[in-house]
């Protein structure tokens, strides 16, 4: 019986921790170790620790946190503490084990729909900004998110609106293909009176591969599907101040680049990192080294590139990681994505999913450290907790007489 209950609140955290992490961080450190604690209490680790050990993708995780943490072995005695720190980050990824051996089938929808409640609370929130219903100290430099970073928000929103396409050309009933159409709406206007271009150029990528999916790729299909984005990229860039400043900023920026700018600095740091990898191609600089090794090149050769001297990442997980522990570091990410991408699962639905959780993260990864963020990792941990789970259910069911 105590394992019945034990099941059950897990199963109830799942569905929590999916909610609040679109609008709250303080929430997910609270959520996140009680799914942790409860999924020990439950018990069966030796059959949850087995199925761990099978799955390709987990041990190709272990692998990329031991290279991180070989690199503390030639990572400055100064810079060893930070170093650990960077690689404790990862405890954010914890519930993905949980969600892996432990979610039962008939609480997958629930925790997808939870998430989408999340997202609409926090549109909510940044509607209510938008129109001044509720004071933001950080507008003008955020944009209208309160509850992250305006480029977290913004990929976080064009991933739930490509989730919603999908759901939206699948449903039967008329009133959810309504429930579905005004969510659909509710979001993208809100993606695009915000200014975080990345999840901008992210919704057209995602809504094409949820089209492809859908329908088969045939001329007219691709021009309906062009005249949509071109419609859709026509009315923000007509009706919304925020996407049009955002979108002649981005082509000033390209034609007279400057380093000093969000877009120059990513270029900036580019640089860095290449002429740090140029330098340690192998092993890296260890984990506690990166961010001092940047200062001191750009002290060294970018002195006039303050921007880039003051940013506290690379904006490029794959450079991050280069720079951290060398090709090893960078092949054991691309590896961890590609096993993501290559799972296989034979719901429809949860395979349009995966394209775009991968893809996502793919592409995101050029501009962002969306492997070591708290936010993206804890979306990473659901949605990959997610998918293998399905992987495993699937198995399961398969093997059932």
């Amino acid at each position: 019986m105590r394992s019945l209950n034990y099941t059950m609140l897990l199963q109830i955290l799942f569905v929590a921790y999916a909610f609040v992490i679109p609008f709250s961080l303080e929430m997910i450190r609270i959520i996140a170790p009680l799914i942790m604690l409860v999924w020990f209490l439950e018990g069966n680790l030796i059959q949850k620790f087995s199925l761990i050990k099978k799955e390709p993708f987990f041990i190709i995780f272990g692998i990329f946190l031991f290279i991180l943490a070989l690199s503390l072995l030639w990572t400055s005695p100064e810079n060893l503490k930070f170093g650990a720190k960077y690689i404790t980050r990862y405890w954010y990824l914890l519930p993905m084990f949980a969600l892996f051996t432990s979610l039962k089938k008939t609480f997958v929808k629930p925790l997808l729909f939870a998430f989408l409640a999340g997202t609409f609370i926090s549109v909510l929130g940044s509607y209510a900004v938008y129109f001044h219903l509720i004071p933001f100290e950080k507008y003008i430099s955020e944009g209208a998110s309160p509850f992250m970073h305006h480029t977290l928000y913004s990929i976080f929103l064009s991933f739930t609106i490509a989730i919603l396409t999908d759901l939206l050309l699948t449903a039967q009933n008329p009133k959810l293909r309504i429930a579905y159409s005004t969510l659909w709406l509710f979001f993208t206007v809100n993606l695009f009176i915000n200014i975080g271009r990345a999840g901008q150029l992210l919704f057209f990528i995602l809504l094409m591969i949820v089209l492809i999916r859908r329908f088969k790729a045939t001329l007219p299909s691709i021009l309906i599907a062009l005249t949509l984005f071109g419609g859709i990229f026509y009315t923000a860039f007509t009706l919304s101040p925020q996407f049009r400043s955002k979108m002649e900023i981005t082509q000033k920026n390209l034609t007279h680049l400057s380093y000093n700018t969000s877009l120059g600095a990513r270029v900036g740091l580019n640089i860095v990192a290449k002429d740090i990898v140029l330098q340690h191609p192998i092993t890296g600089v260890g984990v506690g080294d990166y961010l001092s090794e940047k200062e001191k090149i750009v002290n060294k050769k970018y002195p006039e590139r303050i921007y880039v001297r003051f940013l506290v990442h690379y904006h490029n997980q794959y450079a991050e990681f280069a720079v951290i522990a060398g090709i090893f570091g960078l092949f054991a990410y691309i590896a961890l994505l590609f096993a993501v991408g290559r799972l296989k699962i034979q719901s429809n639905f949860f395979r349009t999913v995966q394209y775009l959780f991968a893809t996502t993260f793919i592409l995101t990864s050029l501009i962002d450290a969306m492997f070591h963020l708290n936010r993206p990792l804890s979306f990473f941990a659901l949605f990959a907790g997610l998918l293998f789970a399905q992987h495993r259910m699937e198995t399961e069911d398969s093997l059932t007489p």
